[in-house]
């Protein structure tokens, strides 16, 4: 694998070098040139897009699965304008957008490069098969891509299709885990010993008529009507003038009230 890398490197190496990637020989800085010189920032582009139409699919995955050391390793040894990370996610990125795209057209031109702080965008616009593409390339103050982004264009449909797939996917399995849920929490009910044995609730009783509290007779307090001077008087004087005797042959020790009844029948 490492051969086969490394041969196809010494021939695009060799390519890059005639499309002006090496230096120019002149007092300019090397940081100066990467930073502004388009034609080298169009060279690094065409040459990546030279690098994915010349490989098979196989060499591609290899690639795209390359270890960051062996990738860096190989970038040091034949000087390409890539770092380890840049140079495997852009073989990662296309070899993911391959089937999208299909067979490689033409290169439709070059956007104006974007220049941000310490950093250069530069844009093809490509042409596919299936669709058109844009890639994107960003370089440091040194002329090195720090990363690469190939973005396929989509039209309005596919877009929508492709939102109104991920409602679907995501609204269903939202209700199918609530449904499993549910389903779960249904089974305990078969689980033995699971709940606590159910107690039949007795019916309260029904509140009678309150019962009235029996009435005791009301006890007289018992009355000393001895002491009442004209009562007693006014019995005795009865009772002789009753009898037809004198008060002087009998005493009134005591008067005790007498029944209702009595007095009735009297």
């Amino acid at each position: 694998m490492k051969q086969n890398i490394r041969k196809v490197l010494a021939a695009l190496v060799l390519a890059v070098s005639v499309l002006g990637l090496t230096a120019c020989g002149n007092t300019a800085s090397v940081e100066e040139q990467s930073m502004y010189d388009k034609e080298q920032l169009q060279s690094v582009a065409d040459y990546l897009i030279t690098l994915w139409t010349s490989m098979p699919e196989e060499e591609i995955t290899q690639y795209a699965s390359m270890d960051k050391e062996d990738a860096q390793m190989l970038i040091d040894a034949y000087g390409l304008p890539f770092t380890g990370d840049s140079f495997i996610s852009a073989f990662a990125g296309y070899e993911g957008s391959m089937e999208e795209l299909g067979a490689y057209v033409s290169t439709d031109g070059y956007e104006e490069p974007e220049i941000k702080g310490d950093e250069v965008t530069f844009v093809a616009d490509l042409t596919y098969e299936n669709r058109t593409a844009k890639l994107s390339l960003v370089f440091n103050r040194r002329g090195t891509v720090e990363s690469v982004t190939l973005d396929p264009k989509y039209s309005t449909g596919e877009i929508l299709k492709k939102a109104g797939m991920n409602t679907i996917l995501g609204m269903g399995t939202v209700f199918i885990v609530l449904i499993f849920i549910s389903l779960v929490i249904y089974c305990f009910n078969f689980i033995p010993g699971n709940e606590a044995p159910k107690q039949e609730a007795k019916p309260a009783p029904k509140p009678g008529p309150a019962k009235r509290p029996a009435q005791r007779p009301a006890v007289q307090p018992k009355e000393n009507l001895v002491d009442d001077k004209e009562l007693v008087a006014a019995i005795t004087a009865a009772i002789c003038a009753y009898t037809g005797t004198s008060s002087d042959g009998f005493v009134v020790r005591s008067i005790r009230r007498a029944e209702a009844s009595t007095w009735k029948r009297a």
